[in-house]
């Protein structure tokens, strides 16, 4: 796998203390209406949940950040947490080249969540991913379709669903399933929060304030009323590869090693 760009050691730092906060796990355990990101998360928390309830043997959290999904694994034997970013939450410290000083064929699961697109190197990191499973071991990455870009230090990548089991194949893993998340309507509801949080204006421009007086009422008022609507549109949450939506914010894939 190839070297992570040099001189980001403060932003690792700084990164490992947002992903530990305890305000990040709860967003991602137990979304709320006033979240930006309600919607996507509580959709990805629908995957997570439904792999978690097949593992009975040892899960490996392939960039765990902040290890929020960990409490939904009360079934697994053991949980790894690894990370390259050094915190309280990480257990193994991932090569600084991404890849793990895990052994061969040393796990049943792998979680991959919302990782892939951070990686320089998909490929390299998709066949780590293969080399530690065991014969038969499975793998649930969730990553993105249309989403913002955002630095955790680096963001370099975006999916289709065809697209990224393309490249877990290509890894050597079959596919069980793929799906979209957060599609069609529900996804312009995630998308027009999204355009809402980043919209900035600088101090001296006349309309700063009115922007901030929209925020506001927007935060407090139209985010949980629209994020209510979305959950009533709960059959554009977690939908087929070959669904017709042609807009989704999310993607998940879960492949198996075979043996």
């Amino acid at each position: 796998m190839p070297a992570l760009p040099k001189g980001t050691g403060s932003q690792f730092a700084k990164l490992a203390a947002e992903l530990s906060r305890d305000e990040y796990v709860r967003q991602r355990l137990r979304p709320q209406r006033r979240d930006c990101f309600c919607l996507a998360l509580t959709d990805v928390l629908a995957e997570v949940t439904n792999f978690a309830r097949q593992v009975k043997g040892s899960v490996f959290d392939y960039g765990c950040g902040g290890a929020p999904y960990e409490p939904l694994f009360r079934q697994a034997s053991r949980y790894v947490r690894a990370d390259i970013m050094p915190s309280s939450r990480v257990q193994v410290l991932l090569n600084p080249d991404g890849s793990t000083p895990e052994s061969d064929a040393s796990h049943d699961f792998v979680l991959s969540s919302q990782v892939l697109e951070h990686v320089p190197d998909p490929q390299a990191y998709l066949r780590e991913c293969f080399r530690i499973l065991k014969a038969g071991g499975q793998l649930l990455v969730t990553t993105h379709g249309l989403f913002e870009e955002h630095g955790c230090p680096h963001d370099y990548h975006r999916w289709t669903g065809i697209g990224l089991q393309r490249a877990v194949s290509q890894a050597g893993f079959v596919i069980v399933h793929c799906h979209k998340l957060t599609a069609s309507q529900r996804g312009a509801i995630q998308w027009l929060h999204i355009l809402v949080e980043t919209l900035r204006l600088p101090r001296r421009d006349a309309r700063y304030y009115v922007l901030a007086v929209f925020r506001k009422l927007y935060y407090w008022f139209a985010r949980p009323c629209l994020n209510w609507l979305g959950s009533r549109m709960s059959g554009q949450a977690v939908l087929p590869a070959d669904a017709p939506a042609s807009v989704y914010v999310g993607i998940s894939v879960w492949a198996r090693k075979p043996g």
